[in-house]
């Protein structure tokens, strides 16, 4: 599972368009890898909330649909396939970044890793844009 950092997927995602592009990216992403059969399972689950949600479009309550859909089942997705050593979430030197990076030596001067990984949580991640390669 870990080969998708040497193959140079750690960027998955600009932080400066909308959330459903933010979501395709990450879906593109999972779809790109192997993944077990629970996984694909439960991105298969996800697409099919965003089908039923279409109806509400780009209106107030779509973002926030989108936003919690990202928040509470594609993040513990991505989070959980960070190989050893590596966390999912903004890019400490570049905060328009969404992606795998190595955890900083805690005695650079960095909070531990599960601290960053708290942080990035809180955090509205608006946009996104297509994965690096």
């Amino acid at each position: 599972m870990s080969a998708f950092i040497t193959n140079g997927f750690r960027l998955i995602s600009r932080l400066d368009r909308d959330i459903g592009v933010l979501i395709d990216n990450c879906l593109g992403f999972l779809y790109s890898i192997d993944l077990g059969h629970g996984m694909r399972k439960e991105i298969s689950q996800i697409e099919s909330a965003l089908y039923d949600m279409v109806y509400l479009g780009r209106t107030p309550a779509g973002c926030e649909f989108k936003e919690n859909l990202f928040r509470t089942r594609i993040l513990p997705l991505m989070k959980g396939l960070a190989p050893q050593g590596y966390y999912f979430g903004i890019n400490l030197e570049n905060n328009g970044l969404l992606g795998y990076w190595q955890k900083p030596d805690c005695e650079a001067g960095f909070g531990a890793p599960e601290s960053l990984a708290a942080a990035n949580d809180e955090q509205t991640v608006p946009n996104g844009s297509p994965p690096a390669g």
